[in-house]
């Protein structure tokens, strides 16, 4: 008699269906995915932070160079501070996300790196202290100033 009771009370107790177990699942998914989706837009930001950060540190450094170099930016951006600063600047693709260049008579700098949170945007900075958010596309390797059309609130 005892094992048909608990034949019985085992029979009774069930357990999870099928649908149930399913529903849980989808629930675990979706939270899953949403946890995600917001992880990854606080890492973007804290890349842009990042990409900011680095490229201000050239304003000043600009400005040693300057002082140090017989009033002029020849070579600055391949000095080993600009060289530093711009490695760690993140970028999905070093050769086409940032850029840093003295104009052809070495009185002027700019440098650029596209961020992350709008990808079709970029950050700039340039020797008369300006950081401006400019249109990736005018991110180029030619860039020696953040300074275009349209741009407000730029020295010139």
């Amino acid at each position: 008699m005892h094992t048909n009771y608990t034949n019985k009370k085992i029979k009774e107790s069930g357990g999870f269906t099928l649908v149930e177990m399913l529903v849980v699942v989808a629930v675990i998914v979706i939270l899953t995915s949403v946890v995600l989706y917001s992880s990854t837009q606080y890492i973007d930001k804290g890349k842009d932070a990042t990409v900011k950060g680095n490229l201000v540190v050239l304003i000043t450094a600009g400005e040693v160079w300057y002082d140090k170099n017989n009033s002029s930016y020849a070579g600055f951006c391949g000095s080993d501070v600009a060289m530093k600063a711009l490695s760690q600047v993140p970028a999905a693709d070093d050769l086409e996300d940032k850029h840093c260049k003295v104009n052809d008579t070495a009185t002027a700098w700019a440098a650029c790196a596209r961020e992350f949170v709008d990808n079709t945007k970029a950050y700039c900075v340039d020797n008369k202290g300006n950081q401006k958010e400019i249109n990736n596309t005018d991110c180029t390797s030619g860039i020696t100033n953040c300074c275009f059309a349209g741009i407000a609130n730029c020295i010139p």
